[in-house]
């Protein structure tokens, strides 16, 4: 028989109480008298122990528990008979001082009948039975979960116990806008582009990799999603240094000894090796340039004579009439109609805009340009032209009617003048400004410039410049040229070091560690505070190339116009050994070794790399040729390992993991092959691949939940009365409608419910959406009396009321149909509350605070009362 709140309240209480006190020696008297036990037997055994408790050694003790026991049975004496449910007595001296005497009884029947006898005399009251009878046994198991994550509790009388929370490694993105990175990283596309990936779009083809045989190829990408994200992580590598910031669940390529492995970024410890590409193969086209619009004179054609006078008498406008209209002479349109001068571009374009003719057509079509000073604009974007535009990004200044560079070399100044004075058939000036200590060369002409702003939109002022989008869409060796003529400009070679270039442009930096990956080389991105610049407090941006094949290939690829740069580079070379901590191989050594026993040769063959072979290390390149391949004479395994040395990706060791919680804009792309390159590294993308890593994971996580329901539930045995499990709806079904629960788990559920939440907020909806399962539990009444109360208050307010003194106002007039109190109450006040009730024929109800309802409760005063009828 389940106790009432009240009953249980009152209970508590009593208990308190009598645990309140403690005696310096056993004299505490206890007696439990079972129904339907003869009280005067229980008289007679406590008149027995006070003869025996005269054998007692010390006098006080003796007389307190004498005392004790008379106290008691004086007390019994006023009892005819032993009440229905038993009767539980206590008696002891309970003066706060030893010595003094306070000699007190209580007593009280159970709410339910006692069954056990018990006589005690201890320090302490026994309050064990008591205690017992307000213990809740019976409880429901309750199972939160989704598919990431469960929680395991006990529903206990009123009180959620919780016991244990899993979390699972199934992957955090189930929806678009989950993985991402900052929005300013850069990403490859296959014609070239190395673009931030805030600028992507549908249509766009990026670089990919096909996971079964290591290569590249081109991949479109299929959507895109903006996002905000509350934490950044910062990744960062060594041997090469790269360096992105992504959300916590975007997911990285690692090369692990069991192969290729995919990690979120929360995942991600130091140590662990991500992927890069090696080299990165890009077809690019050479760009024309439709340079006649950029001159200042033309020459118009017959044709063009023609077309001009058609249109103007189409309009029904004479030549004056004309020239008024465009505020030139009448001359001027004659002459452009009779071809007897030039045509200046403003004038002429003016004209084009009054006849409703579109002047670039018209150039294109009728005109020619007519040498300025013996200017000529390239047409096409070759070699040439793609290493002025480098030495300009680097070196240079544009003005609205020149091009100023700046150089400390002399040499490097004059190779420039003559180059280019020849290649856009113009002088330019040169001079040394002694006080700046540098060489000025200057190639003063707005056509050229008027060309460059136009075609080169991404050449800015020097923090913003890019590099531009036709440089990196053309072929190989017209990069190449660009990056000649940047590093011309900003590059340094030291000896024995490398080579490198320092500027303050970090998005700049990132497209030049990334366009050098087009020729296999490879280079790290450093920042540094740059405090010893008195003039700038902007930090700086280095990308160092320091491996002897990449310094090889830089050599050989690009170069330097600067002998003395060369010859640097050329004794750097020399003094480099064939060691690299950079281009390792990608495939673990126990791969290697399993593909050489199926050739019939064992290790022993290779015996100074043999712990390679066991994955006790890993191994450069150029080792694994020269200690491997180079030993092997079998053809066919030999094609072997030369594929797999020949893989285009390497992997990248992970040196720092930062993470700082702020909000930042992110992207996130879908690419049909599933991975794309951003700032270097091989990146995964979108859901469809990991959906199955999720749907493994999640299957393990389903596992271990049923694992845990055995374990927590099923000792309970009779004592368990059911299991109820929450979740989103068809994560829950997914779990039940699998084979995961053993039958006598399976057997013990009794509902499940649809939630939106997890964790303890996720319990406290599964219990507010379980009341029909709970109807006869305590907790479901209780909980139903005070949506009851609440609701009356939101639809009737007047018809409710709070507070101790509205509430005693509203007794007071009969108005009360359901009194409400808090158990935190004081208990005279519960029974003076109750008492008052009583008379006016309310029913009260004692509301535990172990609800989130019973805590509203206590907050709006600890009493509140549903009404009959409404009270102003």
């Amino acid at each position: 028989m389940a106790l009432t709140a009240s009953e249980k309240l009152h209970l508590k209480r009593f208990i308190k109480e009598l645990k309140s006190h403690r005696a310096p020696h056993t004299e505490f008297v206890t007696v439990y008298i079972p129904t339907g036990y003869d009280i005067i037997k229980i008289i007679q055994h406590l008149a027995e122990e006070q003869g025996t408790a005269s054998n007692i050694k010390s006098a006080v003790t003796k007389k307190n528990v004498q005392g004790a026991l008379e106290k008691m049975i004086q007390h019994l004496r006023g009892f005819s008979k032993t009440p229905a449910h038993g009767l539980a007595v206590f008696s002891g001296n309970v003066a706060a001082a030893e010595g003094k005497q306070d000699m007190r009884v209580w007593s009280m029947e159970p709410p339910v009948p006692l069954k056990t006898r018990i006589y005690r005399c201890d320090k302490l009251f026994a309050t064990d039975l008591l205690e017992e009878l307000i213990t809740e046994h019976q409880v429901y198991g309750l199972v939160v979960l989704d598919r990431r994550d469960a929680m395991f509790a006990l529903l206990k009388g009123k009180t959620i116990i919780p016991l244990k929370k899993t979390h699972s490694e199934v992957p955090g993105k189930t929806r678009a806008g989950g993985q991402c990175l900052v929005k300013d990283s850069f990403i490859q596309s296959c014609d070239g582009e190395i673009i931030q990936i805030k600028n992507s779009h549908n249509p766009m083809v990026v670089k990919s990799m096909v996971m079964d045989d290591f290569s590249l190829k081109n991949s479109p990408v299929t959507d895109k999603w903006e996002v905000k994200k509350s934490k950044v992580y910062k990744i960062t590598t060594k041997f090469p240094r790269l360096q992105v910031e992504s959300s916590k669940d975007h997911i990285f390529f690692t090369r692990t000894n069991e192969g290729i492995k995919e990690k979120a970024a929360e995942e991600l410890k130091e140590g662990d090796f991500l992927i890069m590409p090696e080299k990165i193969n890009v077809n690019g086209k050479f760009k024309t340039i439709n340079a006649i619009q950029y001159y200042n004179s033309f020459n118009i054609s017959k044709k063009g004579q023609n077309f001009l006078r058609t249109k103007r008498e189409n309009k029904n406008l004479l030549q004056k009439d004309l020239a008024k209209q465009v505020e030139l002479t009448q001359t001027a349109i004659s002459s452009y109609e009779i071809g007897k001068r030039n045509a200046k571009r403003i004038p002429l374009q003016t004209v084009c805009v009054a006849l409703d003719i579109n002047f670039y057509d018209f150039l294109n079509q009728h005109c020619s340009q007519e040498l300025y000073k013996n200017i000529k604009l390239p047409v096409i974007i070759d070699e040439k032209f793609a290493q002025f535009l480098g030495y300009l990004v680097g070196d240079g200044c544009i003005e609205k009617d020149r091009i100023t560079f700046f150089e400390q070399s002399k040499d490097v100044t004059l190779f420039y003048k003559e180059q280019f004075e020849n290649y856009l058939e113009m002088s330019c000036s040169y001079r040394f400004r002694e006080s700046k200590n540098y060489h000025q060369l200057r190639f003063t002409s707005r056509p050229l410039v008027r060309l460059i702003l136009s075609e080169f939109p991404e050449i800015k002022l020097a923090r913003n410049t890019l590099i531009p989008q036709k440089i990196l869409q053309s072929p190989n060796k017209v990069v190449a040229r660009f990056l000649r003529g940047f590093f011309d400009a900003e590059g340094y070679s030291l000896v024995g070091r490398g080579i490198g270039l320092g500027i303050n442009n970090k998005a700049l930096a990132q497209q030049i560690q990334m366009a050098l990956l087009r020729f296999g080389i490879i280079s790290s991105l450093h920042e540094y505070d740059n405090r010893r610049n008195p003039y700038s407090n902007n930090p700086r941006f280095t990308n160092d190339i320091t491996e002897k094949t990449s310094l090889k290939l830089f050599q050989q690829k690009i170069g330097f116009s600067c002998k003395k740069k060369q010859t640097k580079l050329e004794k750097t070379i020399s003094k480099k050994t064939n060691k690299s901590y950079t281009r390792q191989l990608l495939v673990p050594g126990s791969e290697i070794r399993k593909i050489i026993e199926r050739n019939g040769l064992n290790t022993n063959n290779f015996p100074k790399v043999t712990n390679f072979f066991r994955d006790e290390r890993m191994m450069s390149k150029e080792v694994f040729r020269n200690s491997v391949m180079n030993e092997v004479k079998d053809q066919k395994l030999f094609s072997e390992l030369e594929k797999i040395y020949n893989y285009p990706f390497l992997p990248v060791k992970i040196n720092k993991i930062e993470v700082r919680k702020e909000e930042v804009d992110m992207v996130d792309i879908s690419v049909g092959n599933q991975n794309f390159i951003a700032n270097g590294f091989l990146v995964h993308n979108s859901a469809q691949r990991f959906a199955r890593l999720r749907e493994g994971a999640a299957k393990e996580h389903f596992k271990k939940i049923a694992e845990y329901m055995k374990e927590q539930f099923l000792h309970l045995g009779n004592n368990l009365k059911g299991i109820i499990i929450g979740g989103p709806g068809t994560t829950v079904n997914d779990f039940l409608n699998k084979d995961y629960i053993t039958g006598d788990v399976k057997k013990k559920i009794i509902g499940t419910k649809d939630l939106s939440y997890t964790d303890e907020p996720g319990l406290q909806e599964l219990l507010d959406k379980s009341q029909d399962l709970l109807a006869n539990e305590e907790i479901s009444r209780e909980k139903a009396t005070m949506y009851q109360f609440f609701m009356t208050f939101r639809e009737h307010p007047k018809k409710v009321t709070y507070g101790k003194e509205h509430t005693l106002k509203a007794l007071e007039m009969n108005a009360v149909s359901i009194l409400l109190l808090s158990e935190v109450l004081e208990e005279d006040e519960i029974l003076d509350f109750e008492e008052k009730a009583k008379l006016g024929g309310a029913e009260a109800k004692i509301i535990s605070t172990e609800t989130r309802e019973g805590v509203q409760l206590r907050d709006l005063g600890g009493v509140a009362a549903i009404l009959r009828f409404e009270v102003e």
